[in-house]
């Protein structure tokens, strides 16, 4: 009986305490330039590290497009990318491989309407130290239908994914990193397209293993979307994320579930939710004294008020969100998504 409450108990702590080293959908910012919003800054000449200055401040802007991908995010915004922009860039929390892990994920959402037949140039880069080596290169290649994902190791040609991925429509891309100790170019780049948010799949849509590594001695610790050329593709993106492990990337939802001793706990009735949050209370819960409180991604509470059955939530923004629920005795905790 210790053993499943102990399960329990680190299954539950695990999904409320995802380890992301980035988690970005844009929706606190407002419908101008990206840059100088939150930790962003452009400048293709710095890798997105300085002042406007290549292409005459003609700089990518915040769009109201939404996007959703299940278990994943529900943005409201997203960055609007065409040819012939300055680069746009923002740090991250490092992460110093093998110290701190041996993989590393990063993943975001994109709408692509037009994806150049013209070679393709790196459109996202993921870069180390302050040197701003390159790590990990992300390209899309226009194909018949759609457009293909690839990309690179530090060094390295751009290899690309048979899967053709459609037009006009939300897609999610997870970049895998692993770090091998063996040589300077043994570590391996996988690439997976619209995975499934249940357990990471066994096989990528795409692995490169070619090329050079970026060096063990420094850290990732930010990004780049590179718009600098005229080969890039038109999109809205959003959702960037960066973790240590897969099921990070994703939000856990946790519905009815039993106790050691078989009682009931409390049940989110519908998740996402839309404009109320319905929440059922076990016998075991005091609903006279039971408090609902929710908090944003940053940890910023949102609301707090005393149960009820049906809670409004239209004033929330759309995105992720953790509702805590307690009489002073018990407490639950879930995520939650406002669609």
């Amino acid at each position: 009986m210790r053993k499943i409450l102990f399960l329990a108990c680190a299954f539950l702590a695990h999904s409320l305490n995802a380890q992301l080293l980035l988690n970005d959908d844009l929706s606190s910012y407002t419908a101008t330039q990206l840059s100088g919003q939150g930790s962003w800054t452009n400048s293709s000449s710095t890798y997105g590290g300085g002042a406007c200055a290549s292409f005459g401040c003609s700089n990518t802007k915040v769009a109201a497009f939404a996007q959703t991908y299940t278990n994943y995010s529900s943005a409201t915004n997203s960055a609007k990318t065409i040819p012939d922009q300055d680069a746009v860039g923002r740090n991250f929390t490092p992460m110093a491989m093998p110290a701190d892990g041996t993989t590393f994920y990063f993943s975001f959402l994109v709408n692509a309407s037009a994806v150049p037949a013209t070679t393709p140039g790196d459109f996202i880069r993921i870069l180390s130290g302050g040197a701003f080596n390159t790590a990990i290169r992300i390209a899309f290649q226009n194909a018949a239908g759609g457009f293909k994902v690839g990309g690179s190791k530090n060094t390295g040609t751009n290899t690309y994914s048979t899967t053709v991925l459609p037009l006009n429509t939300t897609h999610l891309v997870v970049v895998k990193y692993t770090y091998n100790a063996g040589s300077t170019t043994d570590d391996v780049m996988s690439i997976y397209l619209n995975p499934s948010s249940a357990a990471e799949p066994t096989t990528a849509d795409l692995t490169i293993s070619s090329g050079s590594d970026f060096g063990s001695t420094l850290n990732l610790d930010r990004f780049q979307i590179r718009t600098n050329t005229t080969s890039i593709p038109t999109t809205n993106i959003t959702s960037f994320k960066a973790a240590k492990l897969y099921s990070d990337l994703f939000i856990t939802i946790l519905g009815t579930s039993e106790t050691a001793n078989g009682k009931k706990e409390v049940k989110i009735l519908e998740n996402p939710i839309s404009s109320s949050l319905k929440i059922a209370l076990p016998e075991s819960y005091n609903s006279k004294k039971t408090v609902i409180t929710i908090f944003d991604t940053a940890g910023r509470k949102v609301f707090k008020e005393s149960y009820s059955e049906n809670i409004n939530v239209t004033y929330l923004q759309k995105g992720d969100y953790t509702v805590e629920i307690s009489d002073g005795n018990q407490r639950f905790s879930s995520k939650i998504i406002k669609k």
